[in-house]
Parts: C-alpha cells; structure tokens; sequence
C-alpha cells in the first residue's frame, strides 16, 4: 500500500482506499486530496502505509516483499 485514504475500522483493521472513498455523505477522491479538512469521517490521506501506520499508532510491517 502507498499513498492513499486510511482509516482505523470498528475491528482495528487498517483499511486502505488508493483512489476514491465514496459515501451516502462524503466522497473522497486522490486528485482533490489536498481539498479535505481530515479527518473525514475516520479518514486520512498519507503518503505511505508507514506514515499511517505511525500516526494511528500501529507496528510497521518489516515483512520483506
């Protein structure tokens, strides 16, 4: 995962959104990423898994590819 939308669910699971996230009240869109005001609705636009990883406080993954 790269850049793109991130958010924590109810499970605690990383959800990861690289090009649009699209609901009944929001949509959320990669091109116009510097628009929103984050958090939307739990959303955040990062760089990398790593930095979204680091600012909801979760282990980096140091598994190799």
């Amino acid at each position: 995962m790269e850049s793109g939308f991130y958010k924590i669910d109810y499970t605690g699971e990383l959800l990861y959104a690289p090009n649009f996230v699209e609901h009944k009240d929001y949509q959320l869109y990669a091109h116009l990423q510097q628009l929103h005001t984050y958090p939307v609705d739990g959303w955040h636009w990062f760089d990398s898994e790593e930095e979204a990883r680091l600012h909801f406080n979760l282990p980096i993954n140091t598994k190799e590819e």
